[in-house]
């Protein structure tokens, strides 16, 4: 991604989100120049967020303005839509990476209800979930086209996201499934992250269980034809979940830790904002827990928790080959030593998850899933030409 011209230079602490994050949340709605603009002059992603002049205080005000500006009675239903999701993404960049202050945490809530009041203007079905387990519920929303075809019913995809990304956040994803391939979507938090009341633990299955027998189970999608897909440590359940669960016809890992990202000199070398993500997911203090969060992520490995022998269903993964945190090889080790039999796409000098292609491989997954559920001519989708 280029900078735009005329903007001043963005901060030094600040330059990699340019590569690894500004992809993403410009694909998702927000505007290159404000991005480029605030990060020239907030110092720091952590330090004083919600003080004036801090992160989640700068992107809250750009938040503020876009939803306010979609109550304006002069706006028609598809500029109110547009200026929710950019409201949305706003308020989402100002609780990025974890809702752990006052300010971080309004962020979120008003990410919610931007997403909330703008559902009634979609042209497909949003429904606010509740799913009880274990005494507590898994929140998430579900989409579903409308109007819904009497005769064939729509294949369902169970959307989660990572350390990092929040079922908010990978609402344009559904949305492009539901409008442009008609199946059904179900997305959720992953545990640790967002509504979620569970932390993240190798016990975290058993969420998804819970989710993909209520996708399966709630009427309205095919209980034939579910796929998964997971980006970030969401690739990880993704992956988990194929071996795990025979509803699973189809699975999707974009930049998903398999093996190697948890060996401890891996995770030793993340960034310091990142390693106190994984603790505050895991409920340890993020300023004083850092390495006990750590130490337990050294028995994630997959191969640890799952028989590979077990996925049977197609499997696609995703990521840039200069993903910083996930190394390459947790994509390649999936066939090389769990002999799972995969299509991978690797972009060339792309970073975890391959943000600077997303908007390539985005579509083009959307119709591998579609295929790989529906049939293969299901849905055409143009040939990458990147990788």
């Amino acid at each position: 991604m280029l900078i735009e011209k005329g903007t001043r230079p963005i901060n030094p602490n600040l330059e990699w989100l340019v590569l690894e994050r500004f992809p993403f949340w410009e694909a998702w709605g927000a505007d290159a120049r404000i991005l480029q603009d605030v990060c020239s002059k907030v110092n720091s992603l952590m330090e004083n967020s919600d003080a004036p002049g801090g992160w989640t205080s700068e992107f809250m005000k750009i938040g503020d303005k876009c939803y306010n500006k979609a109550y304006s009675p002069a706006k028609i239903d598809q500029e109110k839509i547009s200026l929710f999701n950019k409201a949305s993404t706003y308020y989402g960049i100002a609780r990025f990476p974890f809702a752990d202050t006052t300010l971080r945490k309004k962020a979120y809530s008003k990410q919610k209800l931007s997403l909330i009041e703008s559902s009634h203007l979609f042209p497909y079905n949003f429904e606010v979930v509740s799913i009880p387990f274990e005494g507590r519920d898994i929140k998430g929303y579900f989409y579903s086209p409308s109007p819904q075809n009497e005769i064939t019913l729509p294949e369902g995809v169970l959307l989660t996201g990572g350390a990092e990304i929040l079922k908010e956040d990978i609402h344009n994803i559904a949305d492009y499934i539901v409008r442009n391939s008609g199946m059904a979507c179900l997305t959720i938090d992953m545990p640790g992250t967002g509504e979620s009341s569970w932390r993240l633990s190798e016990d975290s299955i058993d969420i998804y269980s819970k989710a993909i027998k209520y996708l399966a189970g709630r009427g309205g999608v095919d209980p034939n034809r579910i796929g998964i897909f997971g980006i970030g440590f969401g690739g990880y359940w993704a992956m988990m979940s194929a071996a795990s669960f025979p509803e699973i016809k189809a699975a999707v890992n974009c930049g998903g830790p398999i093996h190697r990202a948890f060996e401890p000199d891996n995770l030793k070398n993340l960034p310091e904002y990142l390693k106190m993500t994984l603790a505050f997911i895991q409920g340890n203090d993020p300023d004083t827990e850092v390495s006990i969060a750590l130490k337990k992520l050294y028995d994630f490995s997959l191969f640890k928790h799952i028989e590979t022998g077990r996925i049977t269903c197609p499997i696609l993964s995703i990521n840039g080959s200069s993903d910083p945190y996930v190394p390459i090889d947790d994509l390649f080790i999936i066939s090389s030593e769990g002999g799972i039999d995969q299509d991978e796409w690797v972009f060339k000098g792309d970073k975890h998850c391959a943000p600077q292609h997303y908007m390539e491989w985005m579509p083009r997954m959307v119709a591998w899933l579609a295929n790989s559920l529906g049939g293969k001519e299901r849905m055409s989708a143009p040939d990458l030409i990147k990788l």
